[in-house]
């Protein structure tokens, strides 16, 4: 069965094609999602699984429970460039440290791939 990430992916894929990922790892408490580290990666095919996806996360040695991705596109469509993909990447990092709800504005999942959303908390 494929996870809400692997169909996420392939739909976004058969939307854009080839795009930009921004992604940012996150740590859940009981009242904030706290952003722990971030980077980008461009994208030119649905293939990876949501293993195969976590695997790499992994690689970043920091301890998550959840991770956003937000897509970039090129003015023409396909992958940013490097240098803008850079900008934009801390754009992300503004956006998400200052609004936890900013989170939903991209794809955001918990460590078994399925696709989570961020509510306001009441008083």
């Amino acid at each position: 069965m494929k996870s809400d990430f692997e169909h996420w992916l392939a739909a976004q894929f058969a939307d854009t094609g080839p795009f930009t990922v921004f992604i940012v790892l996150v740590r859940m408490s009981d009242s904030d999602a706290i952003p722990l580290k971030s980077s980008y990666a461009h994208l030119i095919g649905d293939e990876m699984t949501w293993r195969e996806m976590r695997e790499l996360l992994d690689s970043a040695r920091t301890p998550w429970d959840s991770v956003a991705f937000f897509v970039g596109l090129g003015h023409a469509g396909g992958p940013l460039p490097d240098e803008a993909a850079a900008r934009k990447l801390k754009e992300v990092e503004a956006d998400v440290k200052a609004d936890p709800l900013a989170f939903n504005r991209g794809m955001f999942f918990d460590r078994e791939g399925r696709h989570l959303r961020i509510d306001e908390a009441t008083a």
